[in-house]
């Protein structure tokens, strides 16, 4: 059955199913444990986002880089601006790994669904496909406690060794260096 954005792939269910019941286990699981209901709140606020912004950014597809803007002419004298009124501190969330779990640890069965998720061969090529959806996915895994790869799963595999004797002057790997059977060998005293 193909992928229409009615009926999303296998895998972009199986993380949309497990973003629910991490808001889920948010919602529950907060108050019980002592977590101020604001907190609450700006948390599962934030996760409802950032499902909603990885699946609009899946759906748009891949987009190219923007272009470079040209630099704006600063102007000759600017008016001060006046003195900043004295605010309320906002509510925000923690920035440490694993803040999110550590928080709420009933959210443990989704770190290790969305570990798994990350290393699916089908949603890799999805953020193959599209890298704006890793940074995205970021805040969501350092909440969690997940390394996201430093080199992407899906990359190319790293060229073999077969240009190591030219750098550095070793003998030939595609070279053959077993003795032929006509060859005597001799042992020398050292």
């Amino acid at each position: 059955m193909p992928a229409t954005p009615t009926n999303p792939p296998f895998v972009i269910r199986c993380f949309i199913v497990m973003m629910n019941a991490l808001c889920d286990a948010v919602a529950e699981h907060g108050p019980a444990g002592y977590v101020p209901v604001p907190m609450v709140n700006l948390i599962w606020t934030r996760l409802q986002n950032l499902t909603t912004r990885f699946l609009a950014a899946l759906a748009r597809g891949p987009i190219p880089p923007r272009a470079k803007p040209t630099p704006k002419p600063t102007p000759e004298a600017q008016p001060e601006p006046p003195p900043p009124r004295a605010r309320r501190k906002r509510l925000t969330l923690p920035c440490r790994e694993a803040w999110l779990y550590r928080l709420i640890p009933e959210t443990g069965f989704t770190r290790f669904t969305l570990q798994h998720i990350l290393s699916d061969p089908e949603f890799a090529g999805f953020l193959q496909a599209n890298p704006r959806l890793i940074r995205i996915l970021t805040p969501l895994y350092n909440a969690m406690g997940i390394d996201l790869p430093t080199e992407p799963p899906f990359g190319p595999a790293p060229p073999p060794d077969s240009r190591r004797h030219i750098l550095f002057g070793t003998p030939d790997p595609t070279q053959s260096e077993s003795p032929t059977p006509d060859q005597d060998f001799k042992i020398q005293p050292a």
